[in-house]
């Protein structure tokens, strides 16, 4: 079993095409995105102390995450207003086809417009 194990790899090693060198080895030699030999290279007063340059791009890229997170993905206040919504053209589309054959109306009679039930106190 393990004869057929083996030789099944060296044929899939032998049809399948190889990358480049430099491809193969990035994850090796770089890190992804981010050019660090640069930082090395032109910021010779940054990377004095590697451990702290180390521990200082990690706080910086955390806070950039979140940054990028709550300040630009998470835009507060948008589209909160469920009662004047902008309707896509898909969803107006429905909607007319819903109003034509009558089907928007038994919706709208039948829509849950409160969470709790209520109760008759007049």
């Amino acid at each position: 079993m393990s004869g057929l194990l083996r030789s099944a790899v060296a044929v899939g090693r032998l049809s399948s095409p190889r990358l480049p060198a430099n491809l193969t080895q990035a994850n090796k030699a770089s890190m992804p995105f981010i050019p660090q030999d640069w930082v090395f290279r032109f910021f010779p007063g940054l990377t004095r102390d590697k451990v702290r340059f180390m521990l200082r791009f990690n706080q910086v890229s955390f806070s950039m995450g979140l940054g990028f997170f709550y300040l630009w993905c998470h835009t507060p206040y948008k589209c909160d207003q469920y009662d004047h919504f902008e309707e896509s053209y898909l969803y107006s589309w429905v909607k007319g086809n819903m109003q034509k054959t009558g089907e928007f109306d038994e919706n709208v009679r039948i829509k849950v417009r409160h969470f709790y039930p209520q109760t008759a106190e007049e």
